[in-house]
């Protein structure tokens, strides 16, 4: 292959010296969109562009937000970065980079360089808090730190536990999925997903439940050096078939008014049910009915709220191939120019 045939992103060499590999990786992303937004004529007037949150996690392979939300924070602080948020953080973020902060490091030498102190990423637990215009529009709940202090009485994640280092060493038991050996924390983790697999089961509310299933896939990846092979292909057999209910199900929001005819349509008095589309013109459909209904019966100042949903919404369906990147992109833009101006 020829080296022209090959993309690349454009990143200016003094900061390979000057941040750590996450901020460095996270500037090559931005700049990356940004040069996605101007080669289709999308980017702002003052150079601002917009990127999911759940795409930044992606590029990291990170599955707790709060943890990309510190290196975006931390480029904000630095100025390397502006992070736009409006509507008092319920619209979506745009991001503008900062390209006068970066050439200034242009005028610095490399030695000089290297022996600075190192820019790096906020430690999540650390003392040092950076003032936060950013990332609120995301749901509230992951803004906490529960979901950093959750199960610890548990497990410690990706960690052998020390019962089971005990065990090892006095009995020579080797405690995998292709040994019959129950672990001291089998009870724990089959009882943990029993309730989330009860409860996923009894969710109302569609986009509610694609948090639960993703939470519950992750305990089911940390479950699976604890339970053994055939229990854990059960479990995932029953979370598939309980997605699966959910899709058919479709998706709701809340009404603040209904008439008699929705009424008699969906049978409940304040749920408008958006079902699961299954190719491109199925999608525009939802989404222009969507946006029709909730102009019709919703207040204004909820409009925000449900576009937060929606976008995960859109989210879901690329994710499952109904529609494209681009579909997607121009969309959400479509939903926020609707609902959160």
């Amino acid at each position: 292959m020829n080296m022209t045939d090959i993309q690349f992103t454009r990143l200016p060499t003094k900061l390979i010296y000057t941040l750590d590999s996450d901020l460095l990786k996270m500037l090559a992303v931005l700049i990356q969109q940004e040069s996605y937004w101007k080669e289709h004529k999308k980017i702002g007037r003052d150079g601002s562009f917009y990127k999911p949150m759940k795409e930044f996690a992606d590029c990291f392979r990170k599955k707790n937000l709060q943890d990309v939300r510190l290196i975006l924070q931390t480029l904000q602080s630095e100025e390397f970065i502006e992070i736009i948020s409006s509507n008092k953080g319920k619209q979506a973020n745009y991001y503008r980079i900062c390209w006068d902060k970066i050439a200034s490091y242009n005028d610095k030498a490399i030695p000089q360089l290297i022996q600075s102190p190192m820019i790096r990423t906020a430690k999540r637990a650390g003392t040092k808090r950076i003032d936060d215009s950013t990332i609120s529009y995301q749901q509230e709940e992951i803004d906490s730190t529960e979901l950093y202090q959750q199960d610890r009485g548990l497990i410690v994640r990706d960690c052998t536990t020390t019962i089971d280092n005990i065990k090892n060493i006095n009995n020579n038991i080797t405690i995998d999925n292709t040994t019959l050996t129950k672990s001291p924390l089998y009870d724990a983790y089959k009882n943990r997903l029993d309730s989330l697999l009860a409860d996923y089961a009894t969710e109302s509310d569609y986009i509610r439940a694609l948090d639960k299933y993703n939470s519950i896939q992750q305990e089911i990846e940390y479950a699976n050096k604890h339970i053994p092979t055939e229990e854990i292909e059960q479990y995932q057999s029953k979370l598939s078939e309980l997605s699966y209910n959910h899709q058919l199900k479709g998706w709701n929001i809340q009404l603040d008014k209904i008439t008699e005819d929705m009424i008699q349509t969906y049978h409940i008095s304040n749920v408008f049910n958006v079902s699961t589309p299954k190719n491109l013109q199925q999608f525009t459909s939802t989404i222009n009915n969507l946006l029709y209904n909730v102009d019709l019966h919703v207040s204004s100042d909820r409009w925000s709220n449900i576009a937060e949903d929606t976008e995960k919404w859109i989210d879901y369906q690329w994710e499952n191939d109904v529609i494209s990147y681009d579909h997607k992109q121009a969309t959400i833009e479509k939903v926020y120019n609707k609902l959160a101006s």
